[in-house]
């Protein structure tokens, strides 16, 4: 699988080592941008943070549906990002003095983020996939 077809594309299976690599690469990544827009343009992280935040989503989305597929479901379950998306998007991060400012929607968003995530992590992150060729391609080396 090319490095395209594995970030950009939503079909193909993938095993727990690449779905780890990726998540290693996307969160430092996402913490290195963040630490740096926050120190060079402090005024407008709020900004600049979500537009990088929905740049890197396909490639996140891809992997993780990949990952999906080898544990025999459908892209239906890309659904449970949904609120880890909504967190990070209403949780402000540039400034720590506006969490004890968080609204009653930033607050369900943050603890369905949490369920989902931890789900997540569990299904994509720890359990095996399918043994031999499933209908959404074959078993990954």
């Amino acid at each position: 699988m090319s490095i395209k077809e594995l970030l950009f594309s939503f079909q193909g299976r993938i095993g727990r080592k690449v779905y780890w690599i990726w998540n290693l690469v996307y969160y430092v990544l996402i913490m290195g941008f963040a630490m740096g827009i926050n120190q060079l343009f402090p005024a407008y992280s709020h900004l600049i943070l979500p537009v990088f935040l929905i740049f890197v989503l396909i490639p996140d989305l891809a992997i993780t549906a990949k990952r999906w597929h080898d544990r025999g479901k459908s892209n239906w379950w890309l659904l449970m990002n949904v609120p880890l998306i909504v967190g990070r998007m209403t949780v402000p991060v540039n400034d720590p003095s506006q969490m004890s400012q968080s609204t009653t929607l930033q607050m369900i968003s943050s603890l369905a983020a949490l369920v989902c995530g931890v789900w997540i992590l569990i299904e994509c992150g720890f359990l095996k996939g399918q043994y031999g060729d499933n209908q959404y391609g074959p078993e990954p080396k």
